[in-house]
């Protein structure tokens, strides 16, 4: 089964059901459980967190409580929670100095989980030597 890491931007456009094509293909895989979307809790948490501010994506304003949208996604949505352990602190102190902490720790998800592919519209990800997906 093929397995992907997904990082907040993803999750936050998904919510607003405005993903582009290919990366919406995967979620739609992941919601019929033919493939697996896997996120590091502290991209979850970067989500919970723009819940609670009713930030704007794609110009359209989000709603719901941070609870709400942990259960849309978690809890009986297409998202498996990659837990930040030693394999992804080894990896995040390999690239510490390339990325930002929240770029560096999706990366050293995707690695440490031995992943396809980051779903990511981040340009340093992409622009960076790890598969990505998004058009």
């Amino acid at each position: 089964m093929a397995t992907y890491t997904a990082d907040a931007v993803a999750l936050l456009v998904y919510l607003v059901d405005s993903l582009p094509p290919r990366a919406d293909q995967i979620f739609a895989e992941a919601e019929a459980g033919e493939t697996l979307i896997q996120a590091p809790s502290t991209a979850l948490a970067e989500v919970l967190y723009a819940v609670s501010r009713d930030k704007d994506v794609r110009g359209i304003t989000l709603t719901g409580t941070p609870e709400e949208t942990r259960q849309a996604l978690v809890g009986e949505g297409p998202i498996s929670i990659a837990p930040v352990n030693d394999a992804e602190l080894v990896e995040y102190a390999a690239i510490v100095d390339e990325f930002s902490i929240h770029d560096g720790m999706i990366v050293a998800s995707y690695r440490a989980q031995e992943t396809d592919a980051i779903i990511t519209s981040d340009e340093v990800i992409e622009d960076s030597e790890v598969e990505t997906v998004w058009d």
